[in-house]
């Protein structure tokens, strides 16, 4: 299958990217309810990653992850590498694992939330605080903020299906 390349496509999917990091680290479109607050990036990544080859979301995932760790105050790299992973991680499984359907989506978008908020735990939280907000923030954070992030997967999806349909064509 031949793919064309189609700089608007390339455009749109660096705006949208650039647009999700923008609005969860300055708080101007605010997706918060009970203040749990949802990664946009996440769905994106797991979206773009479904349609493109691994090499391109291996470095899509690090793009993303060096314009986040440079939003973000603690260790530098976390967002890069996990992002990294991730998006190689979906892109190997929904080509060879999972077909590329609606509901695989959504799986592979809970399970790569949940592993960045559980990873997120382990190093910033579980040393700095007791047992006992650990569980809080895992409870009432945590696994909230991976089902809200995993549900955006739904409009990320088509946009990036389409995309895909276009390049094919």
């Amino acid at each position: 299958m031949h793919k064309k390349r189609h700089p608007v496509i390339l455009l749109l999917t660096i705006l949208i990217f650039f647009l999700s990091i923008l609005f969860y680290f300055t708080d101007s479109l605010n997706f918060k309810i009970g203040g749990i607050s949802a990664l946009l990036v996440l769905p994106i990544l797991t979206a773009f990653s479904m349609f493109n080859s691994p090499i391109a979301s291996f470095f899509t995932g690090l793009a993303c992850g060096i314009f986040m760790d440079s939003c973000m105050l603690g260790a530098f790299g976390f967002n890069a590498v996990l992002l990294m992973l991730i998006g190689v991680f979906v892109s190997l499984t929904s080509n060879n694992l999972f077909n590329k359907n609606i509901w695989a989506s959504l799986v592979l978008s809970f399970i790569v939330s949940l592993f960045y908020f559980v990873m997120h735990w382990i190093f910033f939280h579980t040393a700095n605080v007791s047992i006992k907000d650990n569980l809080i923030y895992l409870l009432k954070y945590a696994f909230p903020s991976a089902i809200y992030s995993a549900i955006f997967i739904i409009i990320f999806y088509y946009i990036f299906k389409h995309f895909h349909k276009l390049k094919s064509e």
